[in-house]
């Protein structure tokens, strides 16, 4: 197709199509990968002020309220079984438990910031990769028909999956902020026996997907980014088809969206599921 008829053919249907769809979606990875590595710190520092200085130091004088209490829980269940005696075994066990939850408490905010850190570089080694647009190259019949009846659905599909994508990774952060402060208060059920220490593992399985969550989703949008440079041939136009080879280049790019939003909303419950969190 000669040079300024492709032109035409793009001012005139690509307005609203797939050339507004792939600048909506490229801004969205743009964003997304422009905070993928940064640490809840990073992110806000407006926000980790508010919860390390003001909100934090609230919930850990609660958190040793309950230490006390949950002491005197797992105390009452020992006592209560007069069919188990107490035993030494019993005692010392107790006393570990209670050390090491006074160690928890004491060290809880950098250990935290550390796996954080560690996340943020993880996922830094990780993306590696440019962002590729989607990009229909043959203006032809098919993309120009697509355009016309089909384009608008396109631009929408473009704002609900890199909305989808951005929420996914900024809900990331403010779960993040949330389990630090629900921290102390998991904490003292580690000492509360064996029906109580079930909150504080939890805790610690759901902080950890939800730390690392962000590592899979890098390796998503990477695996999802070589395949748009490699280019997704989900369906193809052969023979009389290849008139409209245009138009099945914008369904493979449709296509693609869906799967890489598939991929990134699934990163958690599939981070869960794999190593048992």
């Amino acid at each position: 197709m000669p040079d300024w008829l492709a032109e035409w053919f793009s001012s005139f249907f690509n307005g609203v199509g797939i050339g507004m769809a792939s600048k909506i979606w490229n801004a969205a990875m743009s964003a997304v990968t422009g905070i993928i590595t940064s640490t809840p710190q990073e992110f806000s520092s407006g926000t980790w002020s508010l919860v390390e200085k003001k909100l934090y130091p609230w919930s850990l004088s609660i958190g040793l309220s309950l230490l006390n209490l949950f002491f005197m829980i797992a105390i009452w269940q020992a006592v209560k079984n007069f069919h188990q005696n107490i035993t030494t075994e019993m005692i010392v066990e107790a006393l570990v438990k209670i050390v090491a939850a006074n160690i928890l408490f004491i060290n809880i905010m950098p250990l935290i910031k550390s796996f954080f850190d560690i996340a943020a570089l993880m996922t830094g080694e990780v993306m590696t990769m440019e962002v590729p647009g989607l990009i229909v190259d043959d203006l032809d019949m098919g993309s120009a028909l697509f355009y016309l009846l089909l384009g608008t659905g396109c631009l929408l599909l473009s704002i609900i999956c890199g909305g989808m994508i951005l929420l996914t990774v900024y809900g990331r952060y403010i779960k993040l902020y949330l389990l630090v402060l629900m921290a102390p208060f998991a904490l003292p059920a580690l000492i509360g026996g064996q029906g109580a220490e079930h909150t504080f593992y939890a805790w610690l399985k759901t902080f950890l997907a939800n730390v690392f969550e962000i590592v899979v989703i890098a390796l998503a949008l990477v695996l999802s980014f070589k395949l748009i440079q490699g280019g997704i041939d989900l369906f193809t136009a052969d023979g009389a088809l290849a008139a409209f080879d245009g138009g099945i280049q914008v369904i493979n790019s449709m296509l693609t969206m869906v799967l890489v939003t598939v991929s990134v909303k699934t990163a958690n419950s599939f981070l869960t599921r794999a190593m048992g969190l």
